[in-house]
């Protein structure tokens, strides 16, 4: 087995001390650059998952999202039932295909990660390929807008016994950040996008989940609102749905086993910005948030196929770390659903034809080194440094670091702005384009100077570096 370094050597992930990103316990800060693979543990088999990760690892990638229970769906084939088989014909609970008993998992004694008889030794395959990896796996225990907001598959206490079973099963790899949710609210009181009214509260289901985790992993019995150390063993977040205001912050800010928010814009790609700093600007307690899943690269969104282009992936992304974020996960549209290749929603692209989409390298190959090279841990978003931001597509951000030493601006497209040095000394400047890593020095910038500044010609977009 690969050495784990990013474990053995730096510890378990906490949150940092100004409350603002994920670090180890030796407060070497933690990057989040997420992949999406929804259906891995449900859909591959285990040399298709050995694929995937592969692919993942050599771009870069620090995070794996997937789920233990999948509701499998997408790739233009009807929704799977409830209780569905794995590849190998394994159903994860007792119960039919479309009845689970989720307080009781199926599991077949004498069967292994590398020969499974059941489907949670399958589980157990893909959280070792990911430990093999250097990666971490963000483990969602259910998909919760079929199974909890929709067919109600999920009582508070089945909640609590299944993710006593999961927490107890995976809760010691130092590698599972947990995710619970799954692309729902966890209340709702209005009307939904049919103009349908709806009303529930499913946040007991959630918070008795997380205690059945912490229970599972630890032996310890803490209240979901109460402070334990046990709740330092265990690392959570929520995984809310797109509609406004976005983010799990809404529902479980205050909660005790949140370490940090989650945020998912969907289609919405220019709300990035606006839900990510909303999170940052909260207070009592101040938490991380993570972007944990927006438009996928070549979706349609009721456009044509291919509108989310690899400029709308790269606005996304760098818009997350601009409005002080913690952690971003991108996202493919033939690969999330790992299933079929029909309709529109896909293109006619297969998941493992996705895998080198440029979208893909150029966060994790590019984005991330130019992330950790300019501290991006450092970040303070600071309006002061642009005049004219402009909007949605044309929105311009910024930030400058703790220590005063660096100024960076995010131009989302190639419109101009007014460009305030505000460092207090000289400073250099340089464009990066995203695209590609280019880099093209400009003209330095005085003490307090203020400059009309335009990306280089036919760059799609681009980040204005000052630096003292």
């Amino acid at each position: 087995m690969i050495a784990q370094s990013p474990w053995q050597q730096h510890g378990k992930l906490e949150v940092s001390t100004n409350g603002h990103y994920i670090q180890h316990k030796d407060k070497n800060p933690f990057l989040w650059i997420g992949d999406t693979g929804w259906g891995m543990i449900q859909q591959l088999t285990r040399e298709e998952i050995d694929q995937y990760l592969d692919s993942r690892q050599a771009l870069g990638f620090t995070v794996i999202q997937t789920v233990a229970h999948w509701s499998p769906h997408g790739g233009g084939i009807n929704r799977s039932p409830d209780n569905a088989v794995n590849a190998y014909g394994h159903r994860p609970f007792t119960g039919d295909e479309k009845s689970p008993n989720t307080s009781e998992p199926l599991v077949v004694k004498g069967g292994s990660s590398t020969s499974p008889n059941d489907y949670w030794d399958h589980v157990d395959y893909a959280i070792e390929a990911v430990k093999k990896r250097n990666m971490y796996i963000a483990l969602l225990p259910c998909w919760a807008s079929e199974l909890v907001t929709g067919t109600g598959q999920y009582t508070t206490e089945e909640a609590k016994t299944y993710g006593e079973f999961i927490g107890k099963r995976y809760g010691k790899e130092p590698h599972v950040i947990w995710v619970l949710g799954g692309d729902t609210k966890a209340q709702f009181d209005g009307y939904d996008k049919n103009q349908k009214y709806s009303q529930y509260d499913y946040r007991d289901i959630y918070r008795a989940m997380a205690e059945g985790i912490v229970k599972g992993a630890t032996n310890k019995t803490p209240a979901w609102n109460e402070k334990h150390s046990a709740w330092d063993e265990v690392f959570l977040t929520y995984h809310p749905n797109g509609d406004y205001p976005y983010g799990s912050s809404q529902w479980f800010h205050e909660d005790t086993w949140q370490d940090v928010n989650g945020v998912e814009v969907w289609k919405e790609v220019n709300d990035v910005y606006r839900a990510m700093l909303n999170d940052y600007q909260l207070k009592n307690p101040v938490k991380p948030s993570l972007f944990l899943e927006g438009s996928y690269e070549y979706g349609t969104y009721r456009h044509e196929c291919g509108w989310v282009t690899p400029v709308r992936v790269r606005r996304q992304f760098y818009q997350t770390f601009f409005a002080g974020g913690a952690g971003h996960t991108y996202g493919a549209a033939p690969i999330w659903a790992m299933r079929g290749n029909e309709g529109d929603y896909n293109c006619g692209y297969t998941w493992q034809e996705a895998l080198n989409f440029p979208g893909a390298i150029q966060i994790a190959k590019i984005g991330k080194p130019f992330l950790i090279d300019h501290k991006w841990n450092e970040w303070i978003p600071n309006g002061n440094v642009i005049s004219g931001v402009g909007e949605n597509e044309s929105l311009k951000t910024a930030v400058t670091t703790k220590s005063g030493d660096m100024a960076l601006i995010y131009f989302s497209n190639n419109s101009s702005c007014r460009v305030n040095n505000v460092l207090n000394k000289d400073a250099e400047a340089y464009w990066f384009y995203p695209r590609n890593g280019e880099i093209e020095k400009v003209s330095s910038f005085k003490d307090n100077e203020s400059k009309a500044m335009v990306p280089p010609s036919n760059w799609e977009d681009a980040i204005l570096v000052l630096k003292n």
